[in-house]
């Protein structure tokens, strides 16, 4: 026996908390995988899927989409199993519960259920994030060429979220179409007041 399992007998009485993977990137994506398929979901999709395609590897977050609460309550359980006192809980939002497992924020998306991988995308407001991952780290998805190419178009309008967010693309270095942007200033109601929340994906 260890430090590690001696300190967890110590503190909570058992080792059954004990992570039975490394929390690496890799094992993370194939235990979110595990059991999943394009149809039935959980799906990686969004910021993680549109810096793969940029050839980026220092991912902000992975995003877990679902489709419905039972497959998001699996997920948990399925990451606190396999990676243990690794994962713990970060924040918790309206929109997401997040986890920091290893070195990586894993975001459990609730803010929505979604039925496809398709209605998952029709629901992002750029079309740079609609790009998603499989199970080698591969991305996917009708963004990918937005995203590779630093262009950013409105997929969906997000009165409340517009402007942050479209700052926080300006920022990542994409550019819109100057006489779309102001087609979309104004045509459209904006909210002014900056709030983290709005951030999202």
């Amino acid at each position: 026996m260890n430090l590690t399992e001696i300190f967890e007998i110590f503190s909570t009485g058992s080792t059954k908390n004990k992570p039975k993977l490394e929390p690496t990137l890799s094992n993370i994506v194939q235990v979110i995988y595990q059991q999943s398929t394009e149809r039935s979901g959980p799906w990686i999709a969004g910021g993680m899927g549109r810096q793969i395609a940029l050839g980026e590897n220092n991912f902000n977050d992975i995003d877990i989409w679902f489709k419905d609460k039972q497959q998001f309550e699996e997920m948990y359980n399925k990451l606190s199993d396999m990676f243990g006192y690794s994962m713990y809980e970060k924040f918790s939002s309206d929109n997401a519960q997040t986890y920091r497992i290893g070195d990586h924020n894993v975001q459990l998306i609730k803010r929505k259920w979604y039925p496809s991988l398709d209605a998952v995308f029709a629901d992002f407001d750029f079309t740079c994030c609609q790009v998603a991952v499989d199970d080698d780290l591969t991305a996917y998805g009708p963004g990918i060429e937005d995203a590779k190419n630093y262009v950013l178009k409105l997929n969906r309008f997000d009165e409340k979220a517009f402007l942050a967010r479209y700052a926080k693309y300006v920022g990542y270095g994409y550019a819109m179409d100057p006489d779309a942007f102001i087609q979309i200033i104004e045509n459209n109601t904006m909210n002014y007041e900056f709030d983290g929340s709005t951030l999202g994906y």
